[in-house]
C-alpha cells in the first residue's frame, strides 16, 4: 500500500526532476504550486514543509485538506475518517505523529510563502472549516493570505466560479511573486 509520505515524496521527486531540467528548457526557476482537493494538500505541504529541491514563490489551494486531524475529527462525509485511517495508518489518537506531519497547518512559519485558498461553501468531501483554519493560522503568522469562498459551489466548480478562481489567481500572483 502507498500510505503517508509516499504521495509527499513523489512530489518531491518530480519537483526535483522539474528542477533538473530548467537549464535545459529554459525554464524560470521560480515554482508556485497550485493543486485541488489531494492536489491541494500536497502542493500546501510541499510549499510549507520543504525549500529543498526549491523554496516555493506561491501556493494556490482549489479544497485542500490543511488540518488532517481536525478533517478526521469534524468530517464533512462520514466515509473520511475510515479513509484516513487507511492512508495514514491509524486515528489522531493512536498516531497523532503522522497527523501533524501530514498537517500542512502544522508547517506555517512567518517563512511561509503567499497562499491562496480556494473554498466551496457546499463542499461535502472536505469540511470548509479546512479552509477558514488554514487561513487564521497564516494570518496569525503574518503570511500573505487571501482566502474565497464560493457559498454555493460544492467540491469543485466550473463556469464562471471557475472563470473567476483564474481570474483572481492572476492578481493573486502579480501581487505576491517577484
Amino acid at each position: 500500500q502507498n500510505k503517508f509520505p509516499t504521495q509527499e515524496n513523489d512530489i518531491k521527486s518530480a519537483l526535483t526532476t522539474f528542477m533538473s531540467k530548467t537549464g535545459d528548457y529554459n525554464i524560470s526557476r521560480d515554482v508556485v504550486l497550485l493543486g485541488a482537493s489531494a492536489g491541494a494538500h500536497l502542493a500546501l505541504l510541499q510549499a510549507y514543509k520543504y525549500t529543498d529541491p526549491v523554496k516555493v514563490k506561491a501556493v494556490v489551494s482549489f479544497f485542500g485538506p490543511t488540518d488532517i486531524a481536525d478533517m478526521y475529527n469534524s468530517p464533512a462525509y462520514p466515509q473520511v475518517p475510515e479513509l484516513l485511517q487507511l492512508l495514514l495508518g491509524g486515528t489522531p489518537t493512536s498516531d497523532p505523529e503522522v497527523y501533524r506531519q501530514s498537517s500542512p497547518i502544522s508547517f506555517v512559519t512567518t517563512e511561509t510563502c503567499p497562499t491562496l485558498i480556494f473554498q466551496g461553501g457546499k463542499d461535502l468531501l472536505v469540511n470548509p472549516r479546512q479552509a477558514t483554519i488554514l487561513e487564521d493560522t497564516l494570518k496569525k503568522a503574518g503570511v500573505i493570505t487571501e482566502l474565497i469562498i464560493y457559498p454555493d459551489e460544492g467540491h469543485g466548480w466550473r463556469g464562471l466560479s471557475l472563470g473567476d478562481s483564474f481570474e483572481k489567481i492572476g492578481d493573486f500572483l502579480k501581487e505576491n511573486v517577484e
